[in-house]
């Protein structure tokens, strides 16, 4: 879950955070993905109405997904940091990427695992040395959402080693993205043929059949700072952008339901689809990037990594509100409403709390010792669709 500048409008700037000025279309996105994981994870009351399954109907069916989303911004963002660097000095500083790196994901990710282990809400033998080893996609772990995390780990450790040895070898930006396009479909066979044998659970945790994720947006990332030109082509394409999320989605209702499908072709699908969503929200938000919602949403997405954290713990008092919504024979559809209106509010309470507390302060610290080398916010290729 890293984050990434873009100079855009003044209008477009989120409130102030440590780092470099924000982008709110990329918190919007943010925003966006955690809402779907949120409401995938959190415990609904059951209606028996029909307006209530279909609201629910895009969360409880693929809002899982959202991790996926994540993966592909993520795969943008961090690409770009170094890719950037990469396309002005051929060079990758690999040591100050992965160091500012740790004080960006370790401190919030370690102050979460030392509360379950005093907090004794888990025993430590589920959990401990599985996530302090950054292995529990593959050992599993009873902090069930970290698994994510893990794989982003070793994507930021795959990364800088992948671009150094393209520094060495002084590739241009087509041979990038070539070779990691060649790296994207290995990960598709590879992971094709584990769901042909029955392994689902590898094809959904494991690294090696989920890094083709944050490539895709890699290569975004590498043809937004390495061929501008190319962008901007892509970018004037509103129509097949839309044309291509509007297929995301379908794929998302419909081709999903296969759980073999979509962990084999599906994953494949849904970056391309996000690479999509990413240009059209960056390029196409317009005037609705100063709406309410949009703004909202946005907020949310600022504080995304602590709630991603941190939503778990609003399951348990849901769970209690359920039990006493039912016991004393309220009203269901106004108690489904309470209900997950009270979980959002904790996770989003709690992942604000602890990220002005944890992330922040020391975001600020990094920055003091460990300063970007870029002082200028970043550019964003001239599309001339950007207000």
């Amino acid at each position: 879950m890293g984050w990434f500048g873009a100079s855009r409008t003044q209008s477009s700037r989120q409130a102030p955070a440590p780092g470099p000025a924000r982008s709110i279309e990329l918190d919007f996105i943010r925003g966006i993905a955690i809402i779907a994981v949120m409401g995938y994870h959190f415990h609904s009351y059951p209606t028996g109405s029909a307006i209530i399954a279909a609201i629910e109907m895009p969360l409880k069916s693929f809002g899982h997904e959202g991790v996926n989303l994540f993966f592909t911004l993520s795969g943008f963002l961090v690409g770009g940091l170094l890719l950037k660097q990469y396309s002005q000095d051929g060079r990758i500083d690999a040591g100050r990427f992965i160091v500012r790196r740790m004080f960006k994901i370790w401190p919030a990710y370690y102050v979460l695992i030392l509360f379950h282990v005093f907090a004794g809400r888990h025993p430590t033998n589920t959990f401990l040395v599985q996530n302090l080893t950054h292995m529990q996609n593959y050992f599993g772990s009873s902090i069930a959402q970290t698994w994510s995390l893990a794989v982003e780990e070793h994507f930021y450790l795959f990364l800088p080693v992948l671009l150094i040895g393209f520094a060495r070898l002084k590739l241009r930006a087509n041979a990038i993205l070539g070779v990691l396009f060649a790296i994207c479909m290995l990960v598709l066979v590879a992971r094709s043929a584990a769901v042909a044998n029955g392994d689902l659970n590898g094809t959904f945790f494991y690294t090696q059949y989920r890094i083709d994720s944050l490539l895709f947006g890699v290569m975004l990332a590498a043809i937004y700072w390495m061929k501008p030109a190319a962008y901007q082509w892509l970018a004037v394409r509103k129509k097949t952008l839309i044309a291509t999320v509007v297929l995301l989605v379908a794929w998302l209702v419909f081709g999903t339901r296969s759980v073999a499908l979509d962990q084999s072709i599906g994953y494949t699908i849904q970056a391309i689809g996000f690479t999509a969503l990413i240009v059209l929200t960056l390029e196409y938000s317009g005037s609705i990037r100063g709406s309410w919602i949009y703004r909202g949403i946005g907020w949310i997405g600022l504080y995304s990594y602590g709630i991603y954290l941190w939503h778990s713990l609003a399951l348990a008092p849901g769970d209690i509100l359920i039990r006493k919504a039912s016991a004393m024979g309220l009203p269901a559809i106004p108690s489904w409403f309470a209900i997950m209106a009270a979980q959002f509010a904790i996770a989003t309470i709690v992942g604000y709390v602890t990220t002005r507390a944890v992330e922040f302060p020391f975001l600020r610290i990094r920055d003091a010792l460990f300063p970007a080398k870029r002082k200028a916010p970043i550019e964003v290729p001239a599309t001339g669709h950007v207000s």
